[in-house]
């Protein structure tokens, strides 16, 4: 594993941790286990970082750490720390925590990628290749630094890789097999404009070898390196070897609307490229437990069915889940601003059997003001989940409540599965007037 990095890494190059977080500590903790007589410095945005007793690296902390680029010869950038404009050359030195695990990896490697339903993808992937017998490893944005597990990977191992746009930014290597499930505008905070956004999810082809798989799962994307998918009906056929459909796959799982279909799928096609048995995957289906805050049916309290989807974070999102449950009276929208296009969600909403909305934040603001002039649903602008829910109680003929919120969470929650919890907790508490 060493020489491999040696030759990548420029050994005796000073090195600069950029990012504190727990993807810095990992990819730290890693570098200084292979490289134990190099020198590391760490540079962060807070003002002081706890390190151990004997620590001996430079520090650069405070508003000012990204002046520190400009210092050392390599910069392990974090996932998320947005840069200032920089020259080729400074660039050039930047490279991903997931750099370094695909370098040594990437042969044995699942990179699963996409707006929406890569963490549901990848859990099922690897709940499907170990249900027929592989050895196999979840790693990535689904909360698991890699290089933290490098140590129990071997040649029999294979890795699942949740990839996001932050990770595969600054990458130099792509994953033997990957999968692209669907690209939308996201993040437009960090990336600036959909285009940077989208070709940074692009670079889990960009740098495969011929003989490796590219898998998508959205049509008319027209990314150059790999082929238009079929639709999903057809694609299940050709993976098949006996008569189900998509009706008979929908029965075999817990897993529910068309959007999960399409995740199966492509789970299913990941599977068949490792040369495993598409039909003996179908029947661990029914195994598999959807993760929490996806659709998520949360219970029944006084009479009003609740579900947690809170990570829709893009008006897309929020129409599949509209699709999924047709029943649903009550919807809970916004949250931070950064800029999406809500037309798709809010033409929608004009039609659907929704009956109130409410809107939180800077988000369901310009949601609200929208909407307000184009329908006479009841609409209601409310300043956090507890107000929302004080309104609940003194409505009546409520049914099913959803949190689909089409918006980040970081105006109020520290992440969307915060924002999920603390719906879930009120709703258990929820009881009408």
């Amino acid at each position: 594993m060493i020489n491999k990095l040696k030759s990548e890494l420029w050994e005796n190059k000073s090195i600069l941790i950029l990012g504190f977080g727990r993807e810095g500590k990992s990819a730290l903790k890693f570098l200084e286990s292979q490289f134990p007589d190099a020198v590391f410095a760490i540079a962060d945005k807070i003002e002081s970082i706890e390190l151990q007793k004997d620590s001996n690296y430079k520090l650069h902390l405070g508003k000012d750490y990204l002046d520190a680029i400009k210092l050392y010869d390599i910069v392990i950038k974090s996932p998320g720390i947005k840069l200032p404009d920089l020259s080729e050359n400074e660039k050039n030195k930047i490279i991903a925590p997931t750099d370094i695990f695909l370098c040594l990896f990437r042969d044995q490697t699942i990179g699963i990628t996409g707006t929406k339903g890569k963490s549901t993808t990848s859990s099922l992937i690897y709940f499907l290749l170990k249900a027929l017998g592989k050895k196999s490893i979840l790693l990535g944005n689904i909360g698991l630094p890699a290089l933290d597990y490098a140590d129990q990977i071997d040649e029999n191992t294979i890795v699942v890789y949740e990839l996001s746009a932050h990770q595969l930014e600054f990458v130099h290597y792509s994953p033997h097999t990957s999968l692209l499930l669907n690209v939308f505008p996201e993040h437009l905070d960090y990336f600036e404009n959909f285009e940077k956004y989208r070709l940074a999810k692009y670079n889990i082809f960009k740098f495969q070898k011929r003989g490796d798989v590219a898998l998508c799962a959205q049509s008319g994307l027209e990314c150059g390196y790999c082929s238009d998918p079929k639709p999903i009906d057809m694609e299940l056929n050709s993976l098949i070897q006996s008569p189900y459909n998509l009706s008979e796959l929908e029965k075999n799982t817990q897993l529910k609307g068309t959007h999960n279909l399409n995740n199966i799928v492509a789970a299913l096609r990941v599977i068949k490229s490792v040369g495993l048995n598409v039909n003996d995957a179908i029947s661990h289906l029914s195994q598999f437990e959807p993760l929490p805050h996806r659709l998520e049916f949360v219970g029944e309290f006084d009479g009003v069915r609740f579900y947690n989807d809170s990570i829709a974070t893009i008006p897309e999102a929020t129409v599949q889940a509209l699709e999924t449950l047709s029943d649903v009276d009550i919807i809970i929208l916004g949250g931070f601003d950064r800029g999406l296009d809500y037309s798709v969600l809010t033409n929608y909403l004009v039609d659907s059997k929704v009956k109130q909305i409410f809107f939180l934040g800077k988000a369901g603001e310009r949601m609200f003001n929208t909407l307000k002039a184009k329908t006479n649903k009841k609409l209601h602008l409310s300043q956090n989940l507890d107000e929302v829910f004080s309104q609940l109680r003194s409505l009546t003929e409520l049914k099913a409540c959803l949190l689909s919120p089409a918006a980040s969470s970081y105006d109020q929650f520290k992440n969307f599965e915060h924002r999920g919890d603390y719906f879930k907790l009120l709703a258990q508490r929820f009881h009408k007037e």
